[in-house]
């Protein structure tokens, strides 16, 4: 039996209509299988969107299909005919066309690409939306020379010392004192540029911390308060991440081959992982079903919380990249550079000294100290030991609140193994090759799938996976 294939592709790619094929036997109809790749404007595959398709003719069923982890969906046993498509996912435009398929055909294929979707404000954030407006503003006075430090002060005061000594009063911190500090520096000529950089980088601190602390408010007291006070929590959040939508929106920084320095890396496009979390969370604060949207809004704050977290982590290897190339030809620049890293680095540091102690001193003595010292590959593998520990952490939890049947719980700490191994992944393709960092997406992948199942097997099956490429990885640190 002799055919050609059909292809037809959707959104931006096109529509090609395939020829039918020659048959031996024109009285058989064959039924024809349609699969597809969803993908947003970035290239990446889009996960659980859902896929509509029903025959253009009589009152025939629609079917429904879910894509996987890349994106992929499938549909069986398709007769001939015209069919709607539709393709919806929360954070994205939705997208429909009409395809025909034709009699005969083994084989249909159809792309969908979907645009991101803007993310509604519906409350009032007029005071975090003015305390980001005098960020920026800083940022651009603290570049002048000389720095105006007079109208630094005054927009710190008016907009965002209150909002820095609320959550150093919550969270145990001393932020406002080190902007104080950095801000007298200035006015006393002391190391300016760095202390701009104490600045700059210290708010961006409060800004994480302001999400932080809204999204798991709202994650804390999702049963109890109102949709319009979660949702004014909410807003309030996605206002302070414009402040760091610049620091998500960078490519990721890894070792270069001879783990002498560091170079750029894939780009995990943060910035859009975050704003469709935000949308996907708000859209969840509904309560439309309240088992399954609080799932959402604990697996999007996780998205949210570990994407910013592993922003801060790529800052601190850009920062690093920059003190490696500027050390010995201008040490004011590698000096700049370093205290970058060192602020920067205090964002993340809980992450890393919970488990890994010693390397916690290790990476803040050279980001401290003769920049000389730093070296690339200490920080990765310092940084990338603490990260491991938090892996393993959600794999003990995954696996007693799969066996205690936890579905809410076993879900949301498998999204966070999945986004705390992202952090070093790459890094772990660098060390072990292409198999192992595949072998180790795929077992994550699976792990959050069967998490949603509560199955026992599965799940532990995936663990395993995980734990022995995390021991093959931690043995190829320096």
């Amino acid at each position: 039996m002799l055919f050609k294939k059909i292809v037809i592709s959707f959104g931006f790619v096109g529509i090609l209509y395939g020829v039918q094929a020659l048959h031996q036997d024109h009285s058989v109809v064959i039924a024809a299988t349609l699969t597809g790749m969803i993908t947003d404007e970035n290239g990446d595959g889009i996960e659980d969107a859902v896929v509509t398709i029903k025959g253009r003719k009589g009152p025939k069923k629609k079917q429904k299909a879910t894509t996987d982890s890349d994106g992929f969906y499938e549909f069986d046993d398709l007769k001939k005919g015209k069919y709607r498509v539709k393709v919806t996912s929360v954070g994205y435009k939705s997208e429909k066309e009409t395809l025909k398929i034709e009699k005969n055909t083994d084989d249909a294929e159809s792309d969908f690409t979907l645009d991101f979707d803007e993310y509604d404000t519906t409350n009032d954030t007029e005071s975090m939306d003015s305390a980001v407006s005098a960020f920026q503003e800083i940022g651009t006075l603290r570049k002048e020379d000389p720095i105006n430090i007079d109208e630094i002060v005054s927009l710190y005061e008016e907009y965002l010392q209150d909002l820095t000594q609320q959550l150093d009063t919550e969270y145990s911190l001393s932020m406002d004192e080190d902007l104080l500090s950095a801000m007298d520096d200035i006015e006393n000529n002391i190391d300016p540029k760095l202390a701009g950089q104490v600045i700059d980088k210290t708010l961006q601190r409060v800004f994480y911390l302001a999400i932080y602390d809204r999204i798991t408010e709202v994650n804390n007291d999702y049963d109890e308060e109102s949709t319009s006070y979660l949702e004014t929590l909410w807003d309030e959040a996605y206002s302070a991440y414009q402040a760091l939508y610049g620091t998500a929106d960078r490519e990721n920084k890894v070792l270069t081959e001879d783990r002498l320095s560091i170079e750029t890396g894939s780009n995990p496009n943060l910035e859009d992982m975050i704003t469709v979390a935000f949308i996907r969370g708000k859209d969840a604060l509904k309560k439309k079903d309240l088992e399954e949207d609080e799932i959402t809004v604990g697996v999007q704050r996780q998205v949210i919380r570990l994407s910013l977290i592993r922003s801060f982590y790529i800052a601190v290897l850009r920062e690093v990249e920059s003190i490696i190339n500027n050390r010995d030809t201008n040490l004011e620049k590698a000096l700049e550079y370093q205290k970058e890293g060192e602020v920067y680095y205090k964002i993340i540091e809980e992450y890393v000294s919970r488990d890994n102690p010693s390397g916690n001193e290790t990476i803040k003595s050279q980001l401290t100290g003769d920049v000389s010292e730093v070296d690339a590959d200490t920080i990765v593998s310092e940084m990338s030991r603490g990260f491991i520990g938090r892996v393993e952490g959600e794999l003990d939890a995954s696996e007693s609140n799969i066996s205690e049947g936890d579905r809410k719980d076993a879900m949301i700490v498998a999204e966070e193994a999945h986004l705390y191994s992202g952090v070093f992944l790459e890094d772990l393709e660098l060390r072990l090759g292409d198999d192992f960092s595949d072998d180790m997406e795929e077992a994550l992948n699976e792990l959050r799938a069967v998490s949603d199942e509560l199955d026992t097997v599965s799940a532990a099956s995936a663990r395993e996976v995980i734990t022995a490429i995390i021991e093959n990885y931690e043995n190829e640190l320096l």
